[in-house]
């Protein structure tokens, strides 16, 4: 875990957001772009954390590198990177020397290859997947240690059985923090994962951060922005904060390694 630096406002920095190099950015997310609307918004800090869906896309990632001007201290290096969907044990689609900041994510359903958007229906039954996916994040956060969990829980809320986080899913949750807590392994806020749920699952989902101040495990925050005017723009996630009694202490920001 990286060292803990409180800000005097929680929402003045960005540990997730995207440019041009995803594919599937606005146009105008360029690196100096990015920067630009860091430096207008007055955030403090952003890590720009591009996709690696795979080995070949930490080509985007030396791209990005060259295009952060040298002496930059609020602008991080960082990598959204995949868990291995196919391998299950643990593993990373890549590895990850020479960058600040790593948040894992799951986005293609346990043992498939399909994306948490396409329909997995014909592939496994949602319990089996849910156990699956269950049983890999622990081994994500034991074997590969990142710096933060992505919008954790946002693919298995494409599933009917994930109604709300109550009950055993609430429990499971409690398992995944306990997790994080005992490898050092940060949960992340992540703005836009309100746009993956359903109603009752954006009502219960502060219960997670709940969890996470109660257990000690710190929180960051992230905008996940695909374009420009959604960089460090939080709405959802000031609800999530008020509804769970984040404060300040309970957060942390990446720092450069």
């Amino acid at each position: 875990m990286k060292a803990v630096i409180l800000l005097s406002d929680i929402f003045a920095y960005d540990s997730h957001l995207h440019t041009i190099y995803s594919g599937h950015s606005h146009p105008t997310m360029t690196v100096d772009a990015v920067i630009r609307q860091m430096q207008e918004m007055r955030l403090r800090q952003i890590a720009i954390t591009e996709h690696v869906f795979m080995k070949p896309d930490l080509n985007n990632i030396e791209k990005i590198a060259g295009q952060i001007p040298s002496g930059t201290e609020n602008v991080l290096l960082g990598v959204e990177m995949d868990a291995d969907a196919m391998a299950l044990d643990g593993t990373l689609v890549a590895p990850t020397d020479g960058i600040d900041w790593v948040i894992v994510s799951f986005h293609k359903f346990p043992g498939t290859s399909i994306w948490w958007h396409e329909d997995y229906r014909k592939a496994k039954e949602e319990k089996t997947i849910y156990q699956e996916w269950l049983d890999w994040v622990h081994k994500v956060i034991a074997v590969s240690r990142p710096d933060a969990l992505g919008h954790p829980g946002a693919m298995i809320c494409q599933l009917s059985i994930i109604e709300e986080f109550d009950g055993r899913v609430l429990r499971d949750f409690a398992e995944i923090v306990d997790s994080c807590r005992e490898y050092g392994v940060a949960i992340e806020l992540n703005e836009a994962t309100h746009g993956k749920m359903r109603p009752r699952q954006k009502e219960t989902y502060y219960r997670v951060f709940r969890l996470a101040k109660e257990k000690g495990v710190k929180i960051v925050l992230g905008s996940d922005a695909h374009s420009l005017p959604k960089i460090g723009n939080y709405l959802w996630a000031r609800e999530i904060v008020g509804k769970a009694g984040i404060e300040r202490s309970d957060f942390i920001i990446p720092t450069k390694r």
